[in-house]
């Protein structure tokens, strides 16, 4: 019976701890669309870099930014992070995407991917630049005379 009550009560609390997160990313959600709401002052349904600028500038914007655990101090690169698809525009769903994507400090995970990219993109990089590096030096040793006629021509003009 008491075993049976604790996985009951802990069943519930994995219920309200839910309810609570969901409860939380609505406000949050309806944080972000009142700072869109005060950005896109033409009412256009997007917001450009310019406006986003103008307004966070302004103390009022920033403090709504900082309470969502956003750094607004980085105009530019906020904007980029939130423009995934770089049309320059950030219309409601992508902005709400994006701070929710920005919002708070780097997780494990965030970090340990980036690790996992660069060291990627480091390899294929370093395999590209010692292929390059042997066609280039292939195309020295079987062609000198073109590279020594180049080195000609330069000195002549």
């Amino acid at each position: 019976v008491f075993c049976q009550n604790a996985i009951d009560s802990a069943q519930h609390d994995q219920e309200l701890v839910t309810q609570a997160i969901l409860s939380n990313k609505e406000v949050y959600v309806k944080r972000i669309q009142k700072i869109f709401r005060e950005i896109d002052v033409d009412c256009s349904g997007g917001i450009t870099i310019q406006e986003f600028k103008d307004h966070l500038n302004d103390h009022k914007v920033q403090a709504m930014f900082e309470s969502l655990e956003l750094d607004p101090t980085d105009v530019w690169t906020l904007f980029k992070l939130m423009d995934d698809e770089q049309d320059h525009v950030l219309e409601l769903d992508k902005f709400i995407a994006g701070c929710l994507r920005l919002r708070g400090t780097a997780k494990g995970l965030d970090v340990a991917k980036l690790s996992y990219e660069h060291a990627w993109m480091a390899k294929r990089l370093s395999k590209f630049m010692k292929r390059t590096e042997a066609l280039l030096d292939s195309l020295v040793s079987n062609s000198p005379d073109i590279f020594f006629q180049c080195e000609q021509d330069k000195e002549n003009m």
